[in-house]
């Protein structure tokens, strides 16, 4: 035996004779954890008191291959036995397990299980050689079950927060997002995990930053500020007022850790309450307006009447005798203009009957011919088999008449007026977006003109009584047709911008007795799958570039969104892949519809376009803005009218 083996026996003998002696044993049995010490070989050396629970294990110790029945150990989940190579102490042994690693315990001694974590430690002599293996037990369930709880607690968290429609995100002391919930994802179309650790400020409007910061440090530090609003960006530029109110999350020093802030987007609200102040003023003055009509009618009834006696009993060669004609004449100025203002405000008697809108347009065009002069063309469109409607003509022929005097003053210096009628259908989108409106079947008038357009700010103002930009006039033109309009259960809507004309159109409901109108019949066929077609679509309205966005991508297609020419041409630019149509507004900032169209083919030659504008068809074409035969798409327009002009200009 040489000296080195006679060594090894000797630590062998005294490292067994530790294990074995009663000292060493309490002191392990005393021990919380479980404890395990095997053989080179791994045969079964010692185990304490809790192993012994934990662990059926038999006497003698079973061959390292069974390891897997005889403890009981099972993979982390509890689902699975370890196989044999994956035991504890053969990876101790193999020189594998070093650090902590979780396994789930389970016998007759412990049937709910046992989550322990297990660390392994290899025994050797001095000079190297193998004692065993020592592993030790520590029992992890309850602090596993205090993850899962939290876990699950989060998950629920979660999952409530994105069931609630209001708007719930979280920031830390410096303004960094650090929860953002589904609501939010949809009002601003950022994911979860592109916002996660950014500053709020990246998502506001610059404007707006610094005061919503002061507003942040003064929440911070503890002030509670009531109801405030800001407006959030989305990823399509697009600015959506949001109404805020915040809760402080302290820390276990009270100091303010996180913000809440829930909020509800009132964009649409705001914007429907601006419609319904406009009525409301509308109706406010239409009932001053019509007192003061019947007044006045009661004046110019004496007026005229002592008027006409005067005039009577003076000679002809009186002078006096000119001016009670001019009296008389005056009279009857102020009560067109009394007139006017019943008509404003839907006090003024009418004889409605079922008509036929273009058969007025037709009755009228030789007069209207005459009124706007010979320096401005008159078009005039009108669709066949127009379905009827239940109103007075002579209300609708003063409707006309004031809307073409209206073009004609705005084009001084001569122009085109396009008349047309057609056959149209409201769908709910559209009600829900413009006060009053009803859906369904109408019949629209539409008067454009090449005159000199208005910006937001007059067209807003455009149907005020008495609101006018030119030098003379009563500003009661719009204003009466206004009135005809919302009294014959109608809509009027206008489009215009500096330099480009404008365009109005009348929607009035058709005849319940009437025919069924035809058009847009095709659009309430079944929607067939747009299968992946990319649109490029161009529209400086944010939120209507949004709507026809989700329109499409609703009904299948792929869409690239871009709110001016600039970034139409270089997103098309940056995308590698085909372009299968261009759906762009016709009048775009420093660039129209027309030439971006033409700037994009130059790189993509084959690429259809799809047209559409405020501003009528013939209008459109009249004006030289587009080719006679260029597919176009007439706003405002429903779902399903869209999807079928997309298709069809998709099939040529």
């Amino acid at each position: 035996m040489t000296g080195q083996h006679a060594q090894g026996t000797k630590c062998h003998r005294e490292f067994r004779a530790l294990l074995q002696s009663p000292a060493f044993q309490r002191l392990m049995d005393a021990m919380v954890d479980g404890v395990l010490v095997v053989d080179a070989e791994g045969g079964m050396l010692f185990a304490n008191a809790t192993a012994r629970r934990w662990l059926p294990i038999p006497d003698p110790a079973p061959p390292v291959d069974r390891w897997p029945e005889a403890f009981g150990l099972f993979s982390a989940d509890g689902s699975t036995p370890l196989p044999p190579e994956q035991s504890p102490a053969c990876r101790v042994l193999g020189g594998q397990l070093e650090a902590t690693e979780e396994l789930f315990v389970r016998n007759r001694q412990v049937p709910e299980g046992v989550w322990v974590s297990v660390r392994g430690a290899l025994l050797e002599d001095e000079s190297g050689n193998k004692l065993g293996a020592l592993m030790v037990m520590h029992d992890v369930t309850e602090a596993r079950r205090a993850q899962e709880a939290l876990r699950r607690e989060r998950d629920w968290a979660a999952t409530i927060l994105d069931t609630v429609g209001s708007l719930v995100v979280v920031l830390d002391r410096e303004g960094r997002i650090v929860s953002f919930n589904r609501a939010c994802e949809k009002a601003t179309g950022y994911g979860f995990e592109e916002v996660i650790g950014r500053p709020l400020r990246d998502f506001l409007l610059p404007e707006e930053a610094d005061e919503v910061h002061r507003l942040l440090e003064r929440l911070c530090e503890g002030n509670f500020p009531a109801q405030h609003e800001h407006h959030l960006l989305t990823r399509a530029g697009e600015k959506r007022l949001i109404v805020w109110s915040n809760t402080c999350l302290l820390d276990s020093s009270g100091r303010v850790e996180y913000v809440i802030c829930t909020g509800i987007d009132v964009t649409e609200r705001r914007h429907l309450e601006a419609q319904l102040r406009q009525a409301q003023k509308m109706e406010a003055v239409g009932r001053l307006a019509g007192g003061v009509a019947h007044d006045f009618n009661n004046l110019l009834t004496i007026i005229s009447g002592y008027a006409q006696m005067l005039a009577e009993g003076l000679p002809e060669a009186d002078p006096l005798r000119d001016a009670a004609q001019e009296i008389l004449a005056a009279a009857g100025r102020a009560a067109s203009l009394a007139g006017r203002l019943l008509a404003f405000s839907r006090k003024q008697t009418g004889k409605p009957r079922l008509m036929d809108l273009n058969e007025v347009v037709a009755g009228l065009e030789r007069m209207l011919r005459r009124v706007i002069g010979e320096d401005i063309e008159l078009v005039t469109a009108l669709s066949p088999d127009l379905p009827k409607i239940h109103a007075d003509p002579v209300q609708i022929e003063q409707v006309l008449m004031n809307l073409v005097v209206n073009a004609r003053e705005a084009m001084p210096a001569g122009g085109r007026i396009v008349i047309e009628t057609a056959a149209v259908n409201l769908d709910e989108q559209y009600a829900q977006r413009h006060l009053g409106a009803r859906p369904g079947p109408h019949v629209m008038l539409a008067v454009s003109d090449t005159g000199c357009g208005m910006d937001a700010e007059v067209l807003r103002q455009a149907f005020d009584p008495f609101f006018t930009t030119k030098e003379s006039g009563t500003g009661l033109g719009l204003s009466t047709v206004y009135g005809i309009v919302q009294r014959h259960g109608g809509q009027i809507w206008a489009y215009s911008e500096p330099g480009m004309g404008a365009t109005f159109k009348i929607y009035l409901p058709v005849a319940r007795d009437g025919p069924v109108p035809l058009v847009e019949q095709a659009g309430a066929a079944p929607e067939a799958p747009g299968d992946g077609a990319l649109v490029l679509v161009v529209e400086d309205e944010i939120e209507l570039c949004k709507l026809i966005a989700d329109v499409l991508e609703g009904a299948g297609y792929r869409v690239l969104r871009a709110s001016n020419p600039e970034q139409a041409l270089r997103l098309a630019a940056e995308h590698a892949g085909k372009v299968d149509l261009l759906l762009t507004d016709v009048v775009l900032p420093r660039m129209s519809g027309r030439e971006l169209a033409a700037r994009l083919r130059e790189l993509r030659p084959s690429l259809p376009v799809l047209y559409m504008s405020g501003y009528a068809d013939r209008a459109i074409v009249h004006n030289g803005l587009l080719e006679e035969q260029a597919a176009f798409l007439e706003k405002p327009f429903s779902k399903s009218v869209l999807l079928a002009r997309v298709r069809e200009v998709l099939k040529r």
